[in-house]
C-alpha cells in the first residue's frame, strides 16, 4: 500500500469518529456525489483505490470498474457487509493493522486515536 504513516493514522482517527457516531461527517444539503466529509477524505487519500478494494477483498481495478456503474453501498452489500457502518469498522481494523505492520504498537494508536479524536469536536 503507498499511503503514508501520517495518513493511514489520520484516517483510522477519522474512520473511528465516522463509524461510532453515523451521520457526523454528513455535509447537509449537498448535492455532491459523495454524501460525507469523511468519504470525500478517504477518495481523496485512496486514489487509485487500494485501501477500499483490498478491504472489500476485490482488486483495484475491478472495484474502480465497479465504480462507474454502482453506488459504493450497492458495491459493499454486494462483498458482504450490511451497511456503511460495517465496511466503516472493516476498514478501522484494516488501517490499525497496517499501522502495526508500520511499528506502531497498539498503545501508541490508541494514544494517538485518543488524542486527535479529541481535537475533532
Amino acid at each position: 500500500m503507498h499511503i503514508s504513516t501520517k495518513t493511514l493514522a489520520t484516517l483510522a482517527v477519522v474512520t473511528a469518529v465516522a463509524a461510532t457516531v453515523p451521520g457526523i461527517s454528513r455535509v447537509p444539503g449537498s448535492k455532491r456525489r459523495y454524501e460525507s466529509q469523511f468519504d470525500r477524505l478517504l477518495q481523496r487519500h485512496d486514489r487509485k483505490a487500494e485501501l477500499r478494494a483490498n478491504v472489500l477483498g476485490i482488486h483495484p481495478l475491478e472495484f474502480r470498474n465497479m465504480q462507474k456503474k454502482l453506488s459504493f453501498d450497492e458495491i459493499a452489500r454486494r462483498r458482504g457487509f450490511s451497511d456503511k457502518r460495517a465496511f466503516r469498522m472493516a476498514l478501522l481494523g484494516k488501517l490499525k493493522n497496517e499501522l502495526r505492520l508500520r511499528g506502531w504498537t497498539p498503545r501508541r494508536i490508541d494514544h494517538y486515536m485518543t488524542t486527535r479524536s479529541g481535537r475533532m469536536g
